[in-house]
């Protein structure tokens, strides 16, 4: 057999069944591999590099293992920012790129077109160094057993992420003899026994602690973990809904706010972030629970811990049992909130232009009634909404790359056979390539509704937030400001044969909705719904 085949089998052994592909001229030998034995992993065609690696991003978030090929530079070049995503959200990513042919004469696989000389790098891995937790490019076929074993070994192991390996053209089509798969086993952290006496001390003498997450319910089990554990011991949960949901919106212990100032201990979870000090002053304890606390890929970074323990969630928090907390107060704060948003949506039932909080709250409402999973990127605001199950809420990546969401939710959509919504401001669905999105989606439709504010949102609140009081904030001067012309980005979906609703009237929006799901299931084709919705959050 050939190197390429080599390669894929494996892959295939490995439990890889599907690479979505954006092919150049470095994968013949894959093809010709592929024609030969049917049994290989699936080639998923995709038409650009982003929504490859962003469906290959829902994949894994599918629980699968998510890999791309792309082609040589120009195809790195595009999927840089998946990578960059995949990276600081820790999501496990094999990307498989071709290098341009080593030889100018001599090989069947040698250079014969111009790029082959215009495309080589210096050092091609250098192109993504800084957000792969691996990367290495095979010279011999030899090492292709040993390479691509470790290579999923380190992208599943925590912190997961992105692997990058490079396969020169003259490489993959050489002649091997039969290879296997080297056992290399995952790995992952727990906290000492010391780590866990110091915690549970610490949460004995607090009064009122808080757990502050992000990205907690990332896998199935640390979000049954963290659930046991506040609701056994009436812990308030911040960011129930993060980057991913990792507590159910309706579980007694979800809180929409809770002044920081009032707790005397933060245990927080899975976040890089958990408070803006500019905003919040902090002086409590604070334990930090994290397959990696320090977060050592940011180079300025000043939060405090207090305690920090390197280990899953779900293997710190089984751990830990203490006398349960005051629950009243916890109640009682959350019954105002509740009812505080109820208020707030009979308020917005009927203005126009529509608030992206009562579009959040029908859309949250479909989503539940249905069996929808939610992708949102931008403007949908998950507190409005019932998400109550793992799974059914992914949010955009940490690194704030758009664009991911329309690719991520298709590849969702194949790893579980879920039907998914994905929600998107204007120019995020701009910056997810729409034709290369309705290519792939086409085979597993999706509903997407646009939040569209006709304006750079993010623009506007930088000019307030930095200069409250400039020029620019008294004109109103900031890019997008001052649109007057709707452009029905959606509509471009009828050129797939899918479906196309533009909404402006609050009264509008769950009929639309459910007109769009119907198109998905019954008729199989892509919604697109295009909402028009005030220039607020």
């Amino acid at each position: 057999m050939n190197a390429g085949k080599a390669f894929l089998s494996i892959l295939k052994e490995s439990g890889v069944d599907r690479i979505f592909m954006v092919s150049g001229t470095d994968y013949a030998s894959f093809i010709e591999a592929k024609v030969e034995d049917p049994n290989l992993p699936e080639f998923e065609i995709v038409p650009h590099e982003i929504t490859a690696i962003s469906t290959a991003i829902g994949y894994a978030l599918g629980n699968k293992l998510g890999v791309v090929a792309v082609h040589t530079t120009p195809g790195t070049a595009n999927a840089l920012g998946g990578i960059m995503g995949a990276y600081t959200s820790r999501i496990p990513l094999l990307v498989i790129a071709g290098r341009s042919p080593y030889t100018e004469k001599g090989y069947n696989a040698s250079r014969n077109l111009r790029i082959h000389w215009t495309q080589e790098a210096r050092d091609q891995g250098e192109l993504v160094r800084q957000y792969t937790k691996y990367d290495f490019e095979i010279r011999m076929p030899d090492q292709i057993p040993a390479v691509l074993s470790r290579a999923i070994q380190i992208m599943m192991s925590e912190p997961r992420g992105p692997v990058y390996i490079i396969l020169p053209r003259e490489v993959s089509t050489e002649e091997v003899k039969e290879v296997m798969k080297i056992p290399m086993d995952y790995y992952e952290p727990a906290p000492s026994p010391e780590k866990v006496s110091k915690a549970k001390e610490m949460l004995e003498n607090s009064e009122r602690p808080v757990i502050i997450t992000w990205r907690a319910g990332r896998r199935k089990e640390w979000f049954n973990s963290l659930k046991r554990f506040a609701e056994k011991h009436n812990i308030p949960v911040l960011n129930y809904t993060g980057e991913v949901l990792n507590y159910p919106s309706n579980g007694d212990m979800a809180l929409d706010k809770f002044d920081l100032k009032k707790a005397d201990l933060l245990i927080v979870v899975e976040a890089e972030v958990p408070y803006f000090p500019k905003k919040t002053d902090i002086d409590i304890p604070i334990i930090k629970v994290d397959v990696e606390p320090s977060y050592s890929y940011i180079p300025y970074y000043g939060f405090r811990c207090d305690l920090c323990i390197q280990s899953t969630p779900s293997n710190f928090f089984d751990l830990i049992s203490i006398k349960p907390k005051n629950y009243e107060e916890i109640r009682e704060l959350r019954i105002k909130q509740e009812e505080h948003k109820k208020q707030e949506i009979e308020r917005l039932r009927d203005v126009k232009p529509i608030h992206p909080k009562y579009l959040s709250y029908e859309i949250g409402n479909i989503a539940s009634n249905y069996g929808f999973t939610i992708f949102n990127e931008y403007q949908f605001n998950p507190r409005y909404a019932k998400l109550n199950e793992y799974g059914s809420y992914f949010a955009d990546l940490s690194v704030g790359y758009l664009g991911l969401m329309l690719g991520a939710g298709v590849g969702y959509k194949i790893a579980t056979n879920r039907d998914v919504i994905i929600t998107t401001g204007d120019g995020s669905f701009i910056f997810g390539v729409p034709e290369a999105f309705y290519f792939i989606a086409s085979k597993y439709p999706v509903m997407v509704v646009i939040f569209d504010n006709g304006g750079w949102l993010a623009s506007a609140e930088a000019v307030n937030e930095v200069f409250p009081e400039g020029l620019a904030k008294a004109k109103r001067y900031y890019p997008g400001a001052g649109f007057e012309r709707r452009f029905e980005i959606g509509k471009t979906v009828e050129a797939f044969h899918g479906y196309y609703e533009l909404v402006e009237d609050p009264w509008e929006i769950r009929s639309a909705l459910i007109r769009g799901i119907e198109k998905v299931r019954k008729e199989n084709k892509i919604s697109v719904i295009q909402v028009i919705v005030d220039k607020v959050r």
